[in-house]
């Protein structure tokens, strides 16, 4: 318990430097960490994809419900967001591929397809507000 307090208190008073609890001092290397941000943004990429294609699937299934021209014109954009989702989701596949050094490149392209393809769905769920 005294050497607690005593470390506590040289903590405090600035004797003694902070622990750090980083990546580096749990051990892991700059190439485990990068490995471990490329799986976490594949993760997070791979859902922004789903759940926007979620919504698509969503408006698909309204679509039904609207008339016989709006629906022609929905469908377009359906299809236009569709060919976006597509592309998005080949490159997601593309980065996993890449190597840990060459991801964060790769991950631009992503966020650049990714932000297409929900702009597209954007213009879709528009439609259904007029």
């Amino acid at each position: 318990m005294k050497r607690t307090m005593i470390i506590l208190i040289l903590l405090l008073a600035g004797a003694l430097p902070a622990v750090s609890f980083s990546a580096e001092s749990a051990g892991q290397t700059p190439a485990v960490r990068t490995g471990v941000e490329k799986k976490e943004y594949e993760k997070s990429a791979e859902e922004r994809l789903r759940k926007i294609g979620k919504g698509l699937d969503e408006l698909k299934a309204r679509a039904a419900t609207q008339t016989e021209q709006a629906q022609k014109e929905i469908k377009t954009l359906i299809a236009e967001a569709e060919k976006k989702q597509q592309k998005a989701a080949a490159r997601l596949e593309e980065l996993r591929k890449e190597s840990e050094k060459k991801w964060k490149k790769a991950s631009t392209d992503m966020d650049r397809l990714a932000d297409e393809f929900e702009r597209a769905y954007e213009k879709v769920k528009s439609r259904f507000k007029e």
